[in-house]
């Protein structure tokens, strides 16, 4: 099963990379059915009569449990061109589609995209920093770095809520490559307009190095409210940039992004698949009820989520046990 696991998760990253979102989500349908098999899966047989497993897939899983590998992600691993967007879609803000016209441009190395003149600012940042990005970071250092974060946030807005999320709120002994600050205020209303005064904080003590993204929305009211910051940091005393993503939510739908941006990704395909079976349609903004087309096919979200102001409420109306967030490392 753990092997499964592995092969499928790389083949969902490569189909991305390709922009081949269809055959990505077919293995995304299929791992957590695998997760959930109760016994060592031994032949497909024991898969036939579950929805999501076709027989495409079942020939997959009956090679891995034969062979032990998949002479598809072997393919691919080999592949000169998969290999090649693959890595281009490693590089901050380039996407799939990118990838590939930076491909078909000629460009088969990290160092031929130096000299590419079409990409952004942030691409380039994305770039200059591409093995920096992509170093784990010490537990002990977000710790810090955290408190740091409160500790500038105090002194910005008495009383704001600071949160590292990701893999260091589960509790994990190193870190990801990248750092989740999840921010609201409990009056409901300060939170507007904090993220630009922080932000300019924490450029004039130097913690905040080079921007990448930065969207502001809670003054006007528009995107839930919710203000993003994109940016890489330099832990103090170090160069080694780091990236780093502030999210700030209105106090009545923070519980949603702290779900979110705590993770596992697991969890919250499990909890979106979930909601999407009671008739709702559940991100980082609320929990909407899902609208349907003429056709009575669902589509997109509602405009107005429930009102669930804990993440215990949420997990409690999706009818999901609760699990505390060291303990959703699923």
């Amino acid at each position: 099963t753990e092997i499964s696991l592995e092969i499928f998760g790389k083949l969902i990253n490569i189909y991305r990379a390709l922009g081949e979102d269809r055959r990505s989500f077919s293995y995304y349908k299929a791992i957590p059915i695998i997760e959930k098999f109760p016994t060592r899966i031994e032949s497909v047989d024991q898969l036939k009569h579950f929805p999501g497993i076709g027989k495409a897939m079942r020939d997959h899983i009956q090679e891995i449990v034969t062979t032990g590998k998949l002479s598809k992600l072997e393919h691919f691993e080999t592949d000169e061109k998969v290999r090649t967007i693959s890595l281009f879609g490693e590089v901050w803000g380039i996407s799939p589609a990118t990838a590939l016209k930076l491909y078909e441009k000629g460009h088969r190395t990290l160092e031929d995209l130096k000299n590419e003149d079409s990409l952004t600012h942030a691409q380039r940042l994305g770039l200059k920093y591409f093995d920096d990005i992509r170093t784990r970071i010490p537990r002990h250092e977000v710790q810090e770095v955290e408190q740091l974060l409160q500790r500038v946030g105090e002194e910005t807005l008495p009383g704001v809520n600071i949160v590292c999320g990701g893999s260091y709120r589960r509790g994990k002994a190193t870190c990801t490559y990248n750092l989740d600050i999840v921010i609201t205020h409990p009056d409901g209303q300060s939170h507007k307009g904090f993220l630009t005064k922080f932000v300019k904080r924490l450029k004039e003590i130097n913690f905040l190095r080079e921007d990448l993204i930065f969207s502001t929305h809670s003054e006007e009211g528009t995107d839930s409210g919710v203000d993003t910051y994109f940016g890489l940091c330099t832990y103090p005393g170090q160069e080694l940039r780091r990236h780093i993503d502030f999210k700030v939510y209105p106090r009545d739908i923070y519980a949603f992004g702290l779900i979110a941006w705590t993770g596992n990704d697991v969890l919250n395909r499990r909890l979106r698949l979930l909601a999407e079976s009671k008739g709702y349609r559940l991100d980082d903004t609320g929990l909407f009820p899902a609208t349907h087309s003429s056709s009575g096919n669902r589509g997109a979200r509602g405009t107005a989520s429930l009102k669930l102001s804990t993440e215990k409420q949420v997990f409690d109306f999706l009818g999901f046990p609760w699990l505390e967030p060291h303990e959703r490392n699923l």
